[in-house]
């Protein structure tokens, strides 16, 4: 009788851990870095983070972060954002970049110099990367046609590896 009294709480046991391993990670899930490489001559190699981000208004974006690499001095650093057709970006406006209270800087508009459609903008991100000194979630703001100036958080996750692609060569 002793070994049946027992299970339950063995059971009961089992149930907390792993409640609370679940709401762990539902909080905090781990990140794996997707930073992948490219090579795109024998000289050349892009490496690439591709995030999926919500605004603050729950409009879905794409967020790429890469960089190109030529006989390893980094050429270009630049964040690309991507919204679904029939968003159209503004441009050439700068992407601002705050982390927190602190504002970091802005990144000069390139979209004119990609040839890309137009609810795409690209950003020279090099000197904004290199102010980051640590994973805090960043803030980009920009202007959409028709809409008050979109907010776009990038979280903790995504800055740390945004920082640790800035490393690879």
């Amino acid at each position: 009788m002793n070994n049946l009294s027992t299970k339950p709480s063995l059971f009961k046991a089992l149930t907390v851990i792993s409640l609370c391993l679940y709401l762990i990670l539902a909080v905090n899930p781990p990140a794996f870095a997707s930073i992948h490489k490219y090579p795109e001559t024998a000289e050349t190699v892009m490496f690439r983070s591709v995030q999926s981000l919500r605004d603050t208004d729950d409009k879905a974006w794409q967020v790429v972060l890469y960089k190109r690499v030529k006989s390893g001095v980094v050429k270009s650093l630049n964040l690309r954002l991507v919204g679904f057709p029939g968003t159209e970006l503004q441009h050439p406006f700068p992407l601002k970049v705050a982390a927190g209270k602190r504002e970091i800087g802005n990144a000069n508009d390139i979209w004119n110099e990609s040839g890309l459609p137009i609810n795409v903008g690209e950003y020279d991100f090099k000197s904004i990367i290199t102010q980051l000194e640590s994973n805090r979630p960043l803030l980009l703001n920009f202007p959409v046609k028709n809409q008050k100036e979109t907010e776009l958080l990038v979280p903790p996750f995504a800055v740390r590896e945004w920082r640790l692609l800035l490393d690879r060569n």
